[in-house]
């Protein structure tokens, strides 16, 4: 039998997961992953939407297309 290793976390982790079993700590450990994925894509989408929207664009087109004398195509 291994003997058991103590494992170090950090301050704010510990009060959360400090008296966890293992099993417990991988689903919390799932929960916090999920919910990372979750806040990315808000704040994605969030900074999307805040962004301020760039002007319009004309279309390019070609010099000759764009000459004032021709008449026909």
């Amino acid at each position: 039998m291994n003997p058991k290793m103590n494992v170090t976390l950090e301050l704010e982790l510990e009060t959360f997961a400090g008296h966890l079993n293992a099993h417990e700590r991988v689903m919390l450990a799932r929960k916090f992953f999920r919910w990372a994925k979750q806040l990315y894509v808000s704040a994605q989408i969030l900074g999307r939407d805040s962004a301020p929207l760039s002007p319009p664009v004309l279309p390019k087109c070609s010099r000759r297309k764009a000459s004032p004398n021709r008449l026909w195509g």
